[in-house]
């Protein structure tokens, strides 16, 4: 399902003036927010957005102080409340906190615990745990004791028991953090897996590239407060910046500046930015320049013609997608900082 199918009756889950107060703090303010069936949405923000309160609320662990949610069922939009909250929620699987599982357990027992909870049908749980672990990649752990497993792995087991019965809608609240990058690709993988296989899935994080890897629609808190909502393609569109990380054999180490400024006036003219400052930047992190230009694909083209025609060794060069969006995203969180001192 794309973005131009979606209409009023393809809404599987809305928000409507969400808020939360937890006394003279608010933690969720008038949120309006909707989600469709087939799609990933992304909620991002930085720590103490106000994601977790929200997942928090849709799963119904507390309640809105003040708005609703609406969930899909039996053809209408049904609002959530304590009387209805066992049905509404019955084609969700969650994952709101870290999973925690006693060592001395396997992934077979706590899987097959977790279907039974559900209510999947027992006959049929040997085989969906089994499927479920095959899809993770986990196939050779099913029977090992969790004691053994590394915080990446249990980390999967954890997404794995909110799947093992089968929900159309899968909500997970920060499911890569504290992960190692392959650890954090893997999960990506699976979670456009469980797409292809028609779920819906909302899913937090504070982590840019997280989130415009795997979503299609992208919801942007800051201090409780939707400040951007849209699909990747549009805030990108927005973004009209892309950033070029460029890696150099050998890495320049002792001539970082007098690279940077040979770079700079090298590529400033094929950038396609008049204006911007800081146009080429040395990231010490990952040990790569990143050269800002307008998201052109031949101005792309054209600067690494020029960086090879002038003997420069690149020894890698891409242009990854949350390149496009960090500017704009962290733009917007500094206009909802300087509002919130005004």
């Amino acid at each position: 399902m794309t973005e131009n199918n979606f209409t009023e009756n393809t809404i599987v889950v809305r928000f409507s003036n969400l808020t939360r107060r937890f006394g003279k703090f608010t933690a969720v303010s008038s949120l309006n927010l909707q989600i469709h069936e087939g799609e990933i949405v992304g909620l991002l923000g930085p720590n103490g957005a106000g994601k977790s309160t929200t997942m928090k609320m849709m799963a119904y662990l507390i309640r809105p102080t003040e708005g609703d949610i609406f969930i899909r069922h039996n053809g209408t939009l049904e609002r959530l409340t304590n009387t209805n909250k066992d049905y509404l929620l019955d084609r969700f699987g969650f994952l709101i906190e870290n999973p925690a599982f006693y060592d001395n357990v396997t992934p077979r027992q706590i899987l097959s615990y977790f279907a039974e909870l559900r209510g999947y049908p027992s006959k049929l749980t040997h085989k969906r745990v089994e499927d479920v672990v095959t899809m993770m990649g986990l196939s050779e752990w099913i029977d090992k004791k969790i004691s053994t497993f590394s915080k990446g792995m249990r980390q999967k087991i954890g997404i794995l028991s909110t799947i093992v019965h089968d929900p159309q809608i899968v909500v997970l609240d920060e499911p890569s953090t504290g992960l190692d990058p392959k650890a954090q690709v893997e999960i990506r993988e699976f979670l456009l897996k469980l797409k292809k296989m028609g779920k819906t899935i909302f899913i937090s994080s504070h982590l840019l590239y997280e989130i415009s890897e795997v979503a299609d629609t992208v919801a942007i808190l800051n201090h409780g407060q939707l400040i951007a909502c849209d699909t990747v393609e549009t805030l990108e569109a927005k973004a009209k910046k892309s950033i070029i990380q460029l890696e150099l054999f050998p890495n320049p180490n002792g001539q970082l500046q007098e690279v940077t400024t040979h770079l700079t006036q090298l590529v400033s003219p094929l950038t396609g930015l008049e204006s911007q400052k800081n146009q080429v930047r040395y990231n010490g992190n990952t040990r790569a320049f990143e050269i800002l230009f307008d998201g052109n694909p031949e101005h792309q083209v054209q600067i690494l013609k020029t960086l090879t025609t002038n003997n420069f060794n690149v020894s890698d060069f891409s242009v990854p997608r949350a390149g496009l969006l960090e500017d704009l995203y962290l733009n917007l969180i500094q206009k909802g900082e300087n509002d919130q001192n005004e």
